[in-house]
């Protein structure tokens, strides 16, 4: 008989998460995979992109892909894979989803997962081995929660995650300018988006995406604070800084021994990656070598998307590193 999984709903209402700017909800629906037998085994936690959500990559039908549910129970029955409990977050919100930091304008999507997720699943299952990884957005977090949190995570694997911001976000700023541009804030292109019919216009995407980032990366008091000009396009040093001080490339000076403590670093990226992200992964593979850290570097032939199949190689490595006694 083949093994399989339990799927749980896990509904949370989330102080971390109450009366966001957005208005997004504090009641979020998790969802958790797990085998009967569930003491004592490490936690997995899968980290969306931003414009993606956990469920959709759970359980959503793809002719020429598999869903989460079917790779990991594929993995387990197989015997590829022990058995972990493995978890996905909702961090769905309406700027497009999150950057794991807290937002005063889209809420403590950091602490929501570090103070009120990770304790609440490690008493419950008895477990005091963490992993997260994810793709994109999810990378990003992934690696970045793990260095300012190695008390609560032991493992971290970043999928194409956001790094060297000049590189990956810089080149999207002319386009999200003279968008916003039309609107005079931030808030109000936001507010004439959210009326479309039609959200998913590339060029809308794009600016988005620059917004949602400021919302995360530089907002204050509720007001979405911009990186460069409105009208000139000019930087704004003040603000751009505050950008770079959450790019994992500058973080890794000041996080380096959380790393050292890790017992799984691991960094992958596509060659063709459409936003620039070899390169950051190079510089962060480059100084993770230089400071002596051992970690799993690998770049593969593909772009940025459709790139699931790379967690039937880093869910064993994570789950093989987290297995009590090991």
């Amino acid at each position: 008989m083949e093994k399989s999984l339990i799927l749980e709903k896990w509904e949370l209402e989330s102080e971390e998460l109450k009366d966001n700017f957005l208005g997004d909800p504090s009641r979020r629906e998790n969802y958790i995979l797990y085998p009967e037998k569930n003491e004592n085994l490490p936690i997995i936690m899968f980290l969306p992109g931003m414009m993606g959500t956990s469920l959709g990559a759970l359980l959503n039908y793809d002719p020429l892909s598999e869903n989460l549910n079917s790779r990991i129970n594929r993995l387990y029955s197989s015997g590829i894979l022990n058995g972990s409990i493995f978890v996905f977050p909702d961090v769905e919100s309406s700027i497009g989803g999150c950057q794991y930091l807290n937002s005063s304008v889209a809420g403590n999507y950091e602490n929501y997962i570090v103070k009120e997720m990770i304790p609440q699943l490690k008493e419950r299952f008895n477990s005091d081995s963490v992993g997260i990884l994810g793709k994109s957005s999810g990378g990003y977090g992934s690696i970045t929660l793990g260095m300012k949190h190695p008390d609560l995570i032991n493992a971290v694997m970043d999928h194409s995650g956001d790094a060297y911001f000049e590189y990956c976000y810089l080149p999207d700023f002319p386009k999200a300018r003279k968008e916003i541009e039309k609107y005079g804030t931030a808030e109000k292109w936001f507010e004439n988006y959210l009326k479309k019919n039609n959200r998913k216009l590339p060029v809308d995407l794009d600016v988005l995406n620059i917004v949602a980032m400021s919302a995360f990366y530089s907002s204050h008091d509720d007001v979405i604070q911009l990186p460069f000009d409105v009208y000139s396009g000019e930087i704004l040093d003040e603000v751009w800084n505050r950008w770079l001080e959450n790019d994992p490339v500058r973080m890794l000076d000041r996080y380096s021994e959380s790393l050292e403590k890790m017992k799984f670093v691991g960094i992958d990226v596509g060659l063709n990656d459409q936003f620039n992200l070899l390169l950051g992964s190079r510089i962060m593979h480059r100084e993770l070598e230089k400071k002596k850290i051992t970690h799993f570097y690998e770049e593969f032939e593909d772009t940025h998307f459709n790139i699931q199949y790379r967690y039937d190689i880093s869910i064993p490595k994570m789950e093989k590193s987290l297995l009590i006694g090991e």
